[in-house]
């Protein structure tokens, strides 16, 4: 396939565009600064040759900073998918859009696991935005027979990453000898490696029936903060003490887990455990925290 992939130069859409070209697709980055959405050689881009599939990782990915400023995350989240479809509508043919939404459209579930046909429930800006890409979505496809698949994504992370709780707790551990965090430390989260991120959008890509549907994209697993900072440090040959504030962040659900049974069903499996994912960005996050 030709693949249109968008914020190819950020931590997932790197990820996704060398793991489809490692699969042999023909993939076309479109990242900063060349390629902002919208603009002239955006528009260009998008008409230069015919795409089978774009896939749209592009879009702010910060709960904090959408609550700190939420006009921007709007404008950066449903503002940018706007103009993307925009670019899109005037096609003979558009091509078929893999949508990386979040599991932060689920808020603060009633259970665990967390299904696709659960209530849908924010709590942040940025899960509310999200939802609205959703929508939008959906009214491309009611109105201009869009064919597009959502995948909620739970928390990603991944060696490149310089933010969100693993950078935290590696560069703390480094600057610091010991590490403050929020919350009680019994929070947990479903982190999924990028690489199987990457292998959730190629599965997508080959078997989702592109009728608007949603799948969730985790591991299955549930790791609580204090168990993902022992994780995190054990290599250090001096283990650094941790310290959880009791206070939660405004926006952040409590506990999540992914349901994984339905994109499982298209062949979908995660590769990457929280052992050997943790142990692989320890690795690389503590060299860079040096840097």
């Amino acid at each position: 396939m030709v693949i249109l992939v968008t914020g190819a130069s950020g931590f997932l859409g790197r990820a996704i565009s060398d793991h489809l070209s490692v699969e042999g697709h023909d993939v076309v980055g479109a990242g900063r600064p060349d390629f902002e959405i919208p603009s002239g050689p955006f528009t260009e881009l998008i008409r230069s040759r015919r795409y089978d599939a774009l896939v749209h990782c592009a879009g702010p990915a910060s709960v904090p900073a959408s609550v700190a400023d939420p006009s921007a995350d709007f404008r950066g989240s449903a503002g940018v998918l706007d103009d993307l479809l925009s670019a899109l509508r005037p096609l003979d043919e558009a091509p078929r859009v893999v949508f990386l939404s979040s599991a932060a459209v689920y808020g603060q579930p009633a259970r665990l696991p967390i299904r696709e046909a659960d209530p849908l429930a924010p709590i942040s800006p940025y899960g509310f935005h999200r939802r609205a890409c959703e929508l939008l979505l959906q009214a491309h496809a009611r109105v201009w027979g869009l064919e597009s698949v959502v995948l909620r994504v739970f928390s990603a992370y991944g060696e490149g990453l310089r933010r969100q709780i693993m950078w935290d707790i590696c560069r703390q551990a480094i600057a610091a000898g010991t590490i403050e965090l929020e919350g009680t430390g019994t929070e947990s989260r479903d982190f999924v490696h990028a690489t199987d991120v990457a292998r959730a959008v190629e599965v997508a890509l080959r078997s989702a029936s592109f009728t608007g549907e949603a799948y969730n994209v985790g591991t299955g697993a549930e790791t609580t903060i204090a168990t993902l900072a022992t994780l995190l440090v054990e290599d250090l040959e001096t283990v650094p003490s941790v310290h959880f504030s009791g206070r939660g962040r405004a926006g952040d659900p409590a506990n999540w887990r992914a349901d994984i049974s339905t994109i499982a069903g298209l062949g979908f499996e995660p590769c990457v455990d929280i052992e050997s994912g943790t142990h692989r960005y320890a690795s690389w996050a503590f060299d860079a925290a040096r840097v």
